[in-house]
């Protein structure tokens, strides 16, 4: 895998990833689910999708260390091989789904919080390299869960929901469901 690679299939993931979350963060601002103080661009800040494309290219990142560095202790070969669009565009749509339904059920937060944790609980049991997935799930979810925390902690966006450091609980699933997406979005476009 060349440098070039990387870096060009890290800002390709990133920027697919940002449209994708903006799109889905708008329909949480149409449903109430959460809301910025100072909007711009269909009731979101400005800083939304710049901050989905850091946030996706630095989770790019940190998937080609943490696989590195967990390689002797963990299955990671096929989550570093190339894999084609049809993984991509299954984990992207069921991605799109679960941030779509939270959206539109944040209104039942516990329910949100059944569906996204069971139904994640049974893709994980029919993926592979299950270990590397799950710890790339819980880490996604507590760093997604704690950055959101921060930036509501700053004031600048507020959930309708807050469970835990100023957000829900149900947001985690959405990171968790993130992990295959993640995964599927390194394998088509960062390694090749």
């Amino acid at each position: 895998m060349t440098r070039t690679t990387q870096f060009s299939g890290i800002f390709i993931l990133a920027l697919l990833a940002a449209v994708i979350a903006t799109f889905c963060d708008a329909i949480h601002v149409y449903t109430q689910a959460l809301s910025y103080p100072n909007p711009l661009f269909f009731h979101q800040a400005w800083w939304v999708f710049p901050g989905f494309f850091i946030a996706f290219a630095f989770m790019a990142f940190s998937y080609i260390q943490l696989t590195q560095r967990l390689k002797h202790y963990v299955m990671t070969q096929l989550s570093c091989h190339h894999d084609g669009t049809a993984p991509l565009v299954e984990s992207l749509i069921l991605f799109a789904i679960v941030y779509i339904l939270s959206g539109f059920g944040n209104f039942h937060p516990e329910v949100l919080c059944w569906i996204f944790y069971l139904s994640f609980f049974i893709r994980w049991l029919f993926s592979y390299e299950r270990t590397w997935l799950l710890i790339l799930a819980i880490m996604l979810a507590i760093g997604g869960m704690f950055f959101e925390g921060l930036l509501a902690e700053f004031a600048l966006v507020k959930y309708r929901h807050e469970d835990i450091y100023n957000v829900p609980y149900w947001l985690g699933g959405i990171y968790m469901h993130g992990a295959f997406a993640l995964r599927a979005g390194m394998r088509r476009f960062v390694y090749r």
